[in-house]
């Protein structure tokens, strides 16, 4: 009688090895996915502005994961709502000194992003 053929394991078996750039980066893409839908389903105000913060830093971390050709092909941001930069970074992003790759968020809406 013939030994039987070992059954393959489903796709998702993959999430068994978190060290592998491909599923990180999986993980890191459906991570940004599901800060979208809560930036856009968040309430406008500083909800929004801390939604948008945690979703640049989600972007953040994903074209850490990728390469920078790769990263440079990803979508824009949605620009930051109202209340999410300080008066200081608005002026910056209008004359075009600012970096949002590189921003950071003001310091009353880090805490809360950190607590």
């Amino acid at each position: 009688m013939p030994e039987p053929i070992p059954l393959r394991r489903p796709w998702h078996g993959a999430s068994d090895r978190p060290e592998t750039p491909a599923v990180a980066a999986l993980r890191a893409q459906r991570a940004e996915v599901d800060a979208l839908l809560a930036f856009r389903h968040a309430p406008e105000g500083e909800e929004k502005a801390l939604a948008w913060w945690r979703l640049h830093g989600l972007r953040q971390a994903r074209a850490t994961l990728l390469g920078a050709e790769e990263a440079a092909r990803l979508t824009p941001l949605p620009a930051p709502p109202a209340g999410a930069l300080t008066g200081l970074q608005k002026l910056r992003l209008r004359l075009g000194w600012l970096d949002l790759d590189r921003a950071r968020p003001p310091a009353r809406l880090a805490r809360r992003i950190a607590g």
